[in-house]
């Protein structure tokens, strides 16, 4: 009979040193998965270049921000300083899973980097929620990636760089 409980005990003491390690081994390499999302940019505008189609806004924080718009925005010439815009852009964001273990880092004063929370995944759509309640939908480049996390799993969000205006509109 004690041989029988040392080899359950040992069996245990293997599988536990197995997933100490493989803690120890995500908390070091952490996964990321990269993919894009659609934020959302408004200001007022600050400059145009209508040669390289950037616009220049200054947002509600008082920084400036910079994007391309498409080709096809029409009349671009025409956009004036101190105008209101809003558009959207697609911007690529990197995802870092977090180890549930540890404390959520600060998230960046900028804005560009928050913590969130899975809360769908479909296929390669990611469906986050950040802690304010806030849904941000991000499409994983592969749909592998994006299917190594489960609902609930905590992730660190990076906003990488703008990219093209997708669609936007003049405020009066």
């Amino acid at each position: 009979m004690k041989s029988k409980a040392r080899k359950a005990l040992g069996s245990f003491k293997s599988a536990l040193i197995a997933a100490a390690s493989s803690m120890v081994m995500t908390g070091a390499f952490a996964a990321t998965i990269d993919g894009t999302t659609a934020v959302q940019i408004g200001g007022r505008v600050q400059s145009v270049d209508v040669s390289t189609h950037q616009v220049t806004v200054i947002n509600a924080q008082g920084r400036a921000e910079a994007f391309q718009v498409g080709s096809d925005v029409q009349n671009l010439d025409k956009l004036k300083a101190g105008t209101k815009v809003v558009g959207t852009s697609q911007r690529a964001v990197r995802l870092t899973v977090l180890d549930s273990s540890s404390l959520a880092p600060v998230p960046s004063a900028d804005g560009n980097q928050i913590v969130a929370s899975v809360a769908r995944v479909d296929g390669n759509v990611m469906t986050l929620k950040d802690t304010q309640g806030a849904v941000l939908t991000v499409q994983a480049n592969s749909p592998n990636a994006a299917a190594t996390v489960i609902p609930g799993t905590r992730v660190l969000v990076d906003l990488v760089q703008s990219g093209p205006l997708g669609s936007g509109r003049v405020l009066k």
